[in-house]
């Protein structure tokens, strides 16, 4: 992090000295916890196993086969770790929870995983995940709303008739494949059609995942504008950043003001989505939350744990750009499947890795250059999460 001042000021208790850093805030060297040595050994072995902030996978994640965390392996060379290094309560890894790491390292005839805790894992007792490719459309005058996306399995492309009528044709579009619709529809018996703007096809309602508005104005008032223009917001003034989330239809729209500008498949909670109540747990188990909210912390990762009274906690470790809105409630990427417009979370909202990268970056409050997290102040413009079914 970029000092302010290579000035410190005067400590209190356990610090001896703070630091300001840019672009705000202070930082306690106390030689253990931060350090002004870029020589220190300590910080080397850290920045070796440092996450990969440019990439939708900060590390490398597989899932836990059941296993023993431990702190240290003979024949692999760590550095003297500060005490409190390492969280204690958490080295049973139950099976199905994850585990993240840096590298994989040969020692007394076994590979080992070092972890993003740095702490050792077998490797034979890790299943990496395959990760999941799949991203979303950004949305300009030549990509609108609205836009069909298709989940679960191919869906056939029909085509209409001389009769005017509608025909399955034998090509398809793919699990998760998207397409631009017109607008214009068709009912034909019992059956809905949508005109999509490939080269004549249709597509059946019910196949797709259309992704449109839900209403016609952003929370301010204006009406949205789908014509791919720029939005209504002065180049000096707020961004107005919004998210609009459909839980049960599995989409997000990400608009700057009365514009969208980005559209794709989410998994919310697979139990659905409720109003929450006035206490906790506010929603059961499971279901996302509707309602408005701002985002008002961010973290590159952050490890989430569901405890457990009776067996070890379930841990997914390092979850990439979560950002917090409500409760216990993020927004973030999700490595351990590919399942997106179906609900598949315990509440929070998961995007595709490379979804949630864009998404962390492009969301107000911004993660200042070098850091890991950010809570938003009261000076801080906050994106706007609007949740409903």
């Amino acid at each position: 992090v970029r000092l302010k001042s290579a000035a410190p000021l005067r400590g209190s208790g356990d610090c001896p000295a703070f630091y300001a850093v840019e672009p705000r805030g202070y930082v306690c060297v106390d030689g253990e916890r931060a350090t002004l040595d870029a020589a220190d050994p300590m910080l080397q072995t850290l920045a070796a196993h440092a996450p990969l902030v440019d990439r939708p996978l900060p590390y490398r994640y597989g899932e836990s086969l059941g296993l023993k965390r431990l702190l240290e392996v003979e024949g692999i060379a760590t550095p003297a770790w500060p005490s409190g290094m390492h969280d204690l309560r958490h080295m049973q890894v139950r099976p199905r929870s994850s585990v993240a790491w840096t590298r994989e390292v040969e020692a007394g005839g076994a590979t080992w995983l070092w972890a993003s805790d740095l702490t050792f894992v077998p490797k034979d007792k890790v299943k990496p995940y395959e990760g999941a490719a799949f991203q979303g459309v950004h949305l300009t005058s030549e990509a609108r709303l609205p836009i069909a996306f298709f989940r679960r399995k191919p869906r056939p492309k029909y085509r209409l008739t001389e009769g005017n009528g509608l025909e399955k044709t034998d090509a398809v579009w793919e699990r998760l494949d998207r397409v631009e619709l017109t607008g214009k529809s068709k009912q034909v018996g019992e059956r809905t059609y949508l005109e999509t703007r490939d080269d004549g096809n249709w597509v059946l309602e019910r196949d797709a995942v259309v992704v449109r508005p839900r209403k016609g104005r952003n929370p301010w008032g204006r009406p949205i504008r789908l014509d791919g223009g720029a939005p209504a917001a002065h180049a000096d003034g707020p961004r107005n950043t919004w998210v609009e989330i459909a839980a049960l239809d599995g989409w997000l729209i990400a608009y700057e003001d009365d514009r969208p500008v980005f559209a794709t498949l989410i998994s919310a909670g697979r139990n659905g989505a409720e109003e929450p109540e006035r206490a906790e747990p506010f929603v059961p188990p499971s279901t996302t939350p509707l309602g408005q909210y701002r985002i008002n912390r961010k973290w590159v990762t952050k490890t989430l744990i569901t405890p457990h009274v009776d067996e070890d906690d379930w841990i997914e470790a390092e979850v990439p750009w979560s950002q917090h809105f409500f409760s216990k409630y993020l927004l973030h990427a999700a490595y351990w499947h590919n399942n997106w417009g179906d609900g598949q979370s315990g509440g929070c909202v998961n995007l595709s890795p490379v979804d949630a990268k864009w998404l962390f970056h492009w969301t107000e409050p911004s993660v200042p250059e070098g850091w890991y997290a950010v809570q938003a102040t009261r000076k801080d413009p906050s994106t706007r999460v609007v949740i409903h079914r």
